[in-house]
């Protein structure tokens, strides 16, 4: 199944571009409780406000975020650890939609290839995906869709660049592809580059 897929979900015609928002999840914090894992660590209170403002302003008038063009994410991806799971429900609830929210073990610890694999597999009916993360994994994905700095994406990668990537940054970009599956290195252009606070 690809991602997505949902019965009685009706598919719209393929977009132009594909957008991809990709979130460094809240901050967490440093030990998990109970003696669990870096996996369990949940959201601290600033982690937890900084999610839920950033859904609502993703939840506010058009354009979202001030982005003309840019629709709304669709569905959202993320990994299953505790703070990525957390991040990713506050910035749906606070929004108030009803999104379909994958969470997969396999990007807990993934490197942006297995981030990517599961973005090609994104069903084509969707034409904007919400990616919540790990770094360096996020912004690494970020950097290599933006290719190497040809056809003016040196400015592109400036801007990611620019403020470092702290928790709960967001990273917007246009994919210009007619299918997720040809999503590849280079094949992006940056939308905007957000930080808390929201």
């Amino acid at each position: 199944m690809r991602m997505g897929d949902d019965e009685g979900m009706t598919s719209s015609p393929s977009p132009r571009a594909r957008y991809l928002w990709l979130l460094r999840h809240g901050k967490a914090v440093s030990d998990a409780p109970w003696g669990g894992g870096d996996r369990d660590r949940p959201l601290t209170g600033r982690g937890r406000r900084d999610a839920t403002a950033l859904g609502t302003r993703l939840a506010g008038g058009d354009p979202v975020l001030g982005l003309t063009g840019v629709p709304r994410p669709q569905l959202v991806i993320c990994s299953a650890a505790v703070r990525t799971r957390q991040t990713a429900g506050l910035v749906v609830g606070a929004g108030g939609d009803r999104l379909a929210l994958d969470s997969l073990d396999a990007l807990y610890g993934a490197d942006t290839d297995v981030v990517l694999r599961y973005v090609r597999e994104v069903d084509e009916g969707i034409g904007s995906v919400l990616v919540v993360g790990h770094n360096p994994t996020i912004y690494q994905l970020a950097w290599e869709l933006l290719g190497d700095g040809r056809d003016g994406r040196a400015r592109d990668r400036a801007r990611l660049e620019s403020n470092g990537f702290p928790t709960c940054a967001l990273a917007v970009l246009a994919l210009a592809v007619p299918s997720w599956e040809d999503a590849v290195d280079g094949c992006a252009t940056l939308e905007g580059v957000f930080t808390p606070p929201y």
